[in-house]
């Protein structure tokens, strides 16, 4: 086996920007404290918990109030009745 053609690793600290969290691991990089923007300890996906229920509850407000919004108009678009049709009919005749 050729000597020296391996790279050296020692020990580097991560750590944490988000909890302060440190974790100790065998690496290969030069720096022996490196710093990242989230951990095991702090990211949802491995705490359990989502923001996608929050964005879903969002989406369906928004949706409730177009929807809401689409029937406001389609009163108001709505055809006039038969005597309503007479009174405006009355109205242009007596013009």
């Amino acid at each position: 086996m050729k000597q020296d053609i391996h790279m050296k690793s020692h020990n580097v600290v991560f750590t944490c920007a988000s909890c302060n969290n440190k974790v100790e691991i065998k690496s290969t990089l030069k720096d022996s404290e490196v710093a990242i923007d989230v951990c095991d300890k702090c990211h949802p996906f491995y705490i359990g918990s989502s923001i996608s229920q929050q964005v879903k509850g969002r989406a369906e407000k928004f949706s409730k109030k177009i929807a809401s919004a689409d029937t406001t108009k389609s009163k108001s678009d709505a055809k006039p009745t038969k005597k309503q049709n007479k009174k405006i009919i009355n109205s242009l005749n007596n013009l």
